[in-house]
């Protein structure tokens, strides 16, 4: 991980535009942003999008994690993170393997990055362990504006063991419709919309793959 990093340059908003875990990674429209950096932590509020599972639309979610300027166990970690979605805590700890926060066209940026913040994680919940990483830039296209970006960002994976091949570009496009569901954003939305039983299974099978069994065809409002 970088030896220094200023909490401060996390404030503001981000998009998340590549990620390494298919499933905790790769959602749709990755926004975070952060509150001002006090008492040693900072608060990020997330939104993204689930898609269905049988590809018709998305969930809109939201989620607030706190992040804790410590080191953690191992005295290594970047920050200590937790949070809760569906229900369900979890504790990661983030590394920061770069970061940029020299706007491209500044005339201390001789390699015209924009600004970026590198994550690589692991995690915990009550069903286990997992990890993954991503890439945090100010701007949802910043990605595939930038040569240099992409050359960093391969560069510092392939140095920290990760393989850049994994990665996935994240889809912000975030188009608006009838077919996004805004149940679990938010308390508001909660009171307005309400999942359906097809909802109801094909999320518990997200959360936890093979936790239902069920034919192809099953429908439960049949």
């Amino acid at each position: 991980r970088l030896e220094h990093f200023d909490p401060n340059m996390l404030r503001g908003d981000w998009w998340k535009v590549l990620g390494y875990s298919e499933k905790y990674d790769c959602f749709a429209c990755q926004k975070t942003s952060f509150g001002p950096y006090a008492d040693k932590s900072v608060t990020s509020d997330i939104d993204f999008r689930v898609e269905k599972l049988n590809k018709k639309g998305f969930w809109q979610n939201s989620l607030t994690e706190t992040l804790k300027d410590e080191r953690g166990p191992q005295n290594k970690a970047s920050f200590l993170v937790d949070g809760k979605m569906y229900g369900l805590t979890f504790n990661e700890q983030w590394y920061i393997l770069g970061a940029n926060s020299i706007s491209s066209s500044g005339e201390n940026n001789k390699n015209q990055l924009p600004p970026y913040i590198f994550v690589a994680y692991k995690g915990s919940t009550m069903q286990g362990p997992y990890d993954g990483a991503f890439v945090f830039t100010r701007n949802k296209d910043d990605w595939q504006k930038s040569a240099a970006l992409r050359t960093t960002i391969e560069n510092l994976a392939t140095s920290n063991g990760l393989d850049p091949s994994r990665f996935c570009e994240i889809d912000n496009s975030c188009p608006s419709g009838d077919q996004i569901s805004t149940f679990g954003a938010s308390e508001d939305d909660q009171s307005r919309d309400k999942l359906t039983w097809r909802d109801v299974i094909e999320l518990t099978e997200w959360i936890r793959p093979g936790t239902l069994s069920k034919d192809d065809d099953f429908d439960p409002s049949a």
